[in-house]
């Protein structure tokens, strides 16, 4: 019988671009992501039926992408700096979004990935807040991350570790509303992701994650003395969230539908599992914690989602009764995996537990 590994990396480049293509058209749910992280409604609704193919795809949203980054230099030139600000950051989440159908990490992913960058620094460099770019070495890996400080006094630093095939651009919003809340706010993409993939070349697995996540937090106390560090944390990046706090310099940890272990037989569509393979370095150990000995984990704020068909709920829970107090459990009942249309709202209550106030009454 042919090994799993194997049966993991049969299908062609054309393939699985097809595929993915499929289900964006298709499953509407797969679109929630992408609303939620800026791709806009009307978007969606008059472009998805012109994206059936690769080019029409790379047309839709580099067409939309260049829309938004012309209204950004106008803007510009006409001195509205916090609008121009906003197309911009526009522009990079649709060329984001051209990046992603591209399931090898190079070429074509790598120049459009290296416009989405290229926007998103324009936005920052005319930003109220300062935002600074790093690139920093852990145990000879390089990573790429961003830095924002808003003015004012802060009320504490927050990580952002975020999920398995994402980018650091993707999560602007969340930078931004931690930001407002007072916090200066460290996003670095981690192996397998974004920038350490497509221009360092990393790929994923449970030592270099582990490692990154150490190295981080050490960065964050080194940049910020003084101030608590938080962890926020989405779906895979809740779990690496959770296993960071461990840290004696994390202060709290609020995470989003993080799985309880990963299980390299789970039903993911076959294109995905190819994607996920060009991201991991073995795609059947993954690159998620084990989590043994939680029990020494407190302080975790964790939100779920009641229509999550990817987290196994008496499982989480279970997970979550292991931990240590202070601790708290909440749940959308509406909601699927990672509480998309909740989000904003989560990261508000995230902001209120980092500071210590409470939640709504939780």
């Amino acid at each position: 019988m042919e090994n799993t590994k194997n049966q993991h990396r049969k299908m062609t480049t054309d393939v699985i671009i097809e595929k993915t293509i499929f289900a964006s058209v298709m499953d509407n749910g797969f679109w929630h992501r992408w609303m939620v992280h800026g791709i806009d409604d009307d978007f969606i609704l008059n472009s998805k039926s012109k994206m059936i193919t690769l080019n029409g795809w790379i047309e839709a949203l580099s067409n939309r992408a260049l829309e938004h980054l012309n209204l950004a230099t106008r803007l510009r030139e006409s001195s509205d700096l916090r609008t121009a600000e906003f197309h911009y950051r526009k522009a990079g989440i649709y060329y984001n979004l051209v990046q992603w159908v591209f399931p090898e990490p190079s070429g074509s992913r790598t120049k459009w990935y290296k416009l989405c960058m290229e926007q998103f620094r324009l936005a920052d460099s005319i930003s109220e807040d300062k935002i600074s770019h790093y690139t920093i070495t852990i145990r000879d890996k390089n990573y790429g991350g961003r830095v924002r400080v808003p003015k004012g006094k802060l009320s504490g630093v927050v990580i952002l570790v975020i999920p398995t095939d994402s980018t650091k651009e993707e999560f602007y919003l969340y930078e931004k509303d931690f930001a407002r809340e007072g916090f200066a706010v460290i996003s670095f993409d981690g192996a397998g992701q974004g920038e350490t993939l497509l221009i360092h070349g990393h790929k994923a697995d449970i030592e270099s994650w582990d490692q990154f996540t150490k190295g981080i937090i050490d960065f964050a106390s080194a940049n910020f003395p003084g101030l608590p560090i938080n962890l926020f944390g989405t779906s895979s990046g809740g779990c690496w969230a959770i296993e960071a706090s461990r840290s004696s310099l994390v202060s709290k940890t609020a995470v989003v539908s993080p799985p309880p272990k990963f299980i390299s037989n789970i039903r993911l569509p076959d294109y995905f599992r190819e994607r996920m393979s060009n991201m991991l370095v073995d795609f059947d150990k993954g690159c998620l914690p084990v989590f043994d000995n939680v029990e020494e984990i407190g302080n975790i704020l964790m939100f779920h989602g009641g229509k999550d068909l990817f987290v196994n709920e008496a499982e989480l829970i279970e997970l979550y009764k292991r931990f240590a107090p202070e601790k708290r459990f909440i749940t959308y009942e509406e909601e699927g995996h990672c509480c998309n249309f909740k989000l904003r709202e989560i990261r508000l209550r995230a902001s209120e537990w980092f500071r210590g106030e409470d939640i709504n009454g939780v």
